[in-house]
């Protein structure tokens, strides 16, 4: 990877396309995956910028792939969810998110004010449930295999930053804006209320998207742009182009500044704003980190280009987000009070690795966000984990001053406080934000690297490939996943599926007494993992003795050996999920290892009469 300081400030001027790119150039002549598209849309907006408002049409081009007629048209409309405390997400947030909160003088909206067939019959659009979802009655169903062209009016109020989407000043990050269609799956429409926890599920489609503008903003999107064509009256409108993906988001401003490179022939882009130029070569050199590693592990990047976004810091809520072939990235100081813009701060770097990773997982599977949200944040978080180390060693967040710590570290305090949450169900089903985060991001990392571990690198890139290569484009789920693993590690792994996604089991083994020819190991909770315990001996040998986990309590016995000095349990710290490591190796002499597991197991009892006594 480069890693190289620039030699001199990064100096690029705004881009403006010309009216005509050479065919070559062009995005509908780049080479783009083989799919057939669903739920395909054209798309002519305008943005007022002082007004902070859309004014959009769009012709949508649905085809009915199922076995099954369609009799109406469900809608998302994600906008009004910011249109007032009174809509699901907001009773499930409060006013914040993420840390960010909404401001109720700048709230956001959409609103559909024409909807008909292509022959020009009316469609009457009711609201379901807050307003997120509507829903449209057809004069007759679509039948199996049939397609239907709809033509929708519409406007919109962008909010000020807030849940990824929005404006701050002259930026502008414009995500989930127009009226989407849900996806049909046998018997009916998946389409759910936008939850605060969920994110966002969508049949795969083609995508012309024309955005006027004033001239001069500079924009980034979806895809790739077509042309531009100045209007002569202070606007252009930029035409975008994008086959084989499930979703369209935007950006604009004056302020942009453009940096790029070539990464095995697919364009990165980064649009930064200009106080941020000294996290271009960092976003770069990690965005062709992850498109080089994830294409290596999982399979080839299909896209021709991938967007980076740079967001301000009064526009951070519009950071750390996913659309297919574009991401926002985070702001250089998360914190705000200056704590972490020192050369060896990598948050910048996790932050665009975890959502170039989603171009796998969310982009090309495309899960099923809101129903299983384990699979498409936990394999982009774990792969995000397991490519920071990767690239900038064991304390690859944070290396500066006296705080050292690790990607990894982070997710494991997060999942040793909740362990018992289940990685499966809703978005919604899972309470607060921590208990989601947990189930969606912490614990799957833990269960995914302990399964790695177990069955070892190569195995788990196998499975992880054959899985993605196989559904890529086809929205997976838990039970198909489950079907490669065991296919591809020729082993049940009910530990994993049963304990870890589906149940709320919990481990912890410990190496509970070390005697001159014996040692006893023992297991709490219901979580059961084969292991293995090293037992070292006098004579300066050692053995790898295997241990299944099954019984709460063994012994084994070593009655023709060298006397025991030691012994560890999984050595090699294998199992993630353990709750405690400190308790796994004991020793018969009082050294400063066996010291430190006596205090760490002194630590946990407290832990343990604290709790029970109702906590502090």
């Amino acid at each position: 990877m480069r890693g190289g300081i620039l030699s001199s400030i990064l100096a690029v001027s705004m881009l403006l396309w010309p009216a005509s790119l050479p065919a070559a150039q062009a995005g509908r002549a780049a080479d783009w995956p083989n799919v057939t598209p669903v739920a395909s849309y054209s798309i002519q907006v305008q943005l007022d910028p002082g007004r902070k408002t859309l004014s959009g049409h769009e012709t949508i081009t649905y085809l009915n792939t199922t076995t099954a007629e369609i009799p109406d048209l469900v809608f998302h409309l994600y906008l009004n969810a910011f249109k007032d405390l009174n809509s699901l997400f907001f009773q499930e947030s409060g006013p914040s998110h993420r840390g960010y909160s909404w401001d109720p003088e700048h709230a956001g909206w959409i609103e559909v004010t024409g909807l008909r067939l292509s022959d020009g019959r009316p469609l009457t659009l009711s609201p379901l449930a807050d307003g997120t979802l509507a829903r449209a009655p057809l004069p007759e169903p679509v039948p199996a295999g049939g397609m239907i062209e709809l033509k929708v009016d519409f406007r919109a109020q962008l909010p000020r930053v807030f849940a990824r989407t929005g404006y701050a000043g002259d930026f502008f990050m414009v995500g989930q804006w127009f009226p989407k269609l849900g996806v049909w799956q046998t018997g009916g429409w998946n389409a759910y209320p936008f939850h605060a926890n969920s994110e966002f599920f969508a049949d795969f489609g083609t995508y012309d998207v024309e955005i006027t503008l004033p001239a001069d903003f500079l924009t980034g999107a979806t895809g790739l742009p077509v042309s531009t064509l100045p209007h002569g009256d202070g606007t252009k409108t930029v035409s975008y182009h994008a086959e084989a993906v499930i979703d369209f988001g935007w950006t604009a401003s004056p302020q942009f500044v453009e940096a790029s490179r070539s990464v095995d022939g697919i364009e990165v882009l980064y649009l930064y704003l200009p106080e941020h130029a000294s996290s271009a070569p960092r976003i770069l050199d990690a965005a062709e980190t992850a498109l080089v590693s994830f294409g290596a592990w999982y399979g080839p990047y299909p896209y021709p280009r991938l967007t980076v976004v740079d967001v301000p810091e009064d526009g951070a809520g519009a950071g750390g987000m996913e659309y297919p072939t574009l991401v926002t990235a985070g702001v250089l100081d998360p914190t705000g009070a200056g704590l972490m813009k020192g050369q060896f701060d990598r948050f910048l770097e996790s932050v665009a690795i975890h959502e170039i990773g989603h171009q796998w997982w969310y982009a090309m599977a495309a899960f099923n966000e809101a129903e299983e949200p384990w699979l498409d944040e936990g394999f982009t978080d774990y792969s995000a984990v397991r490519l920071m180390h990767e690239a900038y060693g064991p304390n690859d967040i944070l290396q500066g001053g006296n705080v050292k710590m690790s990607y990894f570290d982070v997710r494991r305090a997060e999942y040793l406080a909740l362990p018992q949450t289940p990685m499966y169900g809703k978005a919604w089903e899972f309470g607060g934000m921590g208990s989601y985060g947990v189930a969606a991001y912490s614990k799957p990392v833990m269960a995914l690297t302990t399964l790695e571990r177990t069955l070892g690198e190569d195995t788990m890139l196998a499975l992880m490939s054959t899985f993605f290569r196989r559904y890529q484009f086809s929205h997976p789920t838990t039970e198909d996943f489950r079907a490669v693993a065991r296919e591809v590690s020729g082993q049940d792994l009910d530990w994993f599926f049963d304990g870890l996604v589906y149940g709320d089991g919990i481990l912890n083994y410990s190496t509970a007494a070390v005697d001159e020819h014996s040692v006893t190991v023992t297991r709490q909770g219901e979580l059961i993992i084969p292991t293995e315990v090293l037992v070292s001996f006098e004579d300066g040998t050692s053995r790898l003795q295997p241990w299944n986990g099954e019984d709460q309590q063994h012994t084994f016995a070593f009655p023709q050996d060298s006397a025991v000095t030691s012994a560890q349990i999984d050595p090699d710290q294998k199992i993630a999920v353990d709750l405690q490591w400190g308790d796994n190796g004991l020793s018969r002499r009082m050294d400063a290892w066996s010291w430190s597991a006596l205090v760490t197991r002194l630590l946990y009892q407290i832990q343990n009469l604290i709790l029970w006594m109702g906590g502090l």
